[in-house]
């Protein structure tokens, strides 16, 4: 078994976020544990809890890191497209895409409680607005006369939609037969979002 030596505090806190994505990866959330983490890269417990305050330290770290793993997806795909509506599409495709194929690891932000009377983490707030950012300013360029409360509104009510179609899907409270698919009604609901926010624009 390694040594607390081995490897700085730093190099430890990546290794075990890594391990325990594995973990939720292969064998799902509730096979996560911070025994399991600490045997995989090869330390103690107790040096675990040296670099995280508890277990659920841990895993706000690691759902900080897929995050930020969606979040460099939905980068590189709002490259490739010139107009805000190609780039709020293509970062609805982003999410849902990786919904579809984590989806332990996508549920696991959401699906995690902190303890009662423990506020958000910084780093988690941090998180949840960059993706809110990069929504809202594609709205903001679809129209810049809107008022800041309307831009909010169009897109938190874009985006909140779309994670109910996940969640919906994925826990198979969805019914998605005939010519229904996840995708298809992601897109009736951007199309619908996006016709109403015109339409306001246009009522100015």
């Amino acid at each position: 078994m390694g040594r607390r030596s081995d490897h700085s505090r730093e190099e430890i806190r990546k290794m075990a976020i890594d391990a325990a994505t594995k973990i939720v990866e292969t064998e799902g959330f509730q096979a996560l544990t911070a025994r399991k983490v600490a045997s995989n890269i090869g330390y103690t417990v107790g040096t675990l809890y040296h670099v995280f305050r508890n277990f659920d330290d841990l895993v706000i770290h690691m759902n900080a890191q897929t995050i930020d793993e969606i979040v460099a997806r939905m980068q590189k795909a709002v490259g490739k497209k010139r107009s805000p509506e190609g780039r709020i599409r293509a970062m609805a495709a982003v999410y849902v895409d990786f919904a579809t194929e984590h989806p332990d690891r996508w549920r696991v932000i959401f699906e995690h409680q902190a303890p009662p009377g423990v506020p958000t983490p910084e780093l988690m707030g941090v998180r949840r607005d960059v993706v809110f950012e990069m929504v809202a300013e594609n709205f903001r360029e679809l129209s810049p006369n809107h008022i800041p409360q309307e831009v909010a509104h169009a897109a938190t009510a874009l985006w909140s939609g779309i994670h109910g179609i996940c969640i919906l899907a994925l826990t198979g409270k969805l019914y998605l037969g005939g010519a229904f698919s996840m995708s298809k009604l992601v897109d009736t609901l951007i199309d619908s979002v996006l016709n109403e926010f015109r339409r306001t624009q246009s009522a100015d």
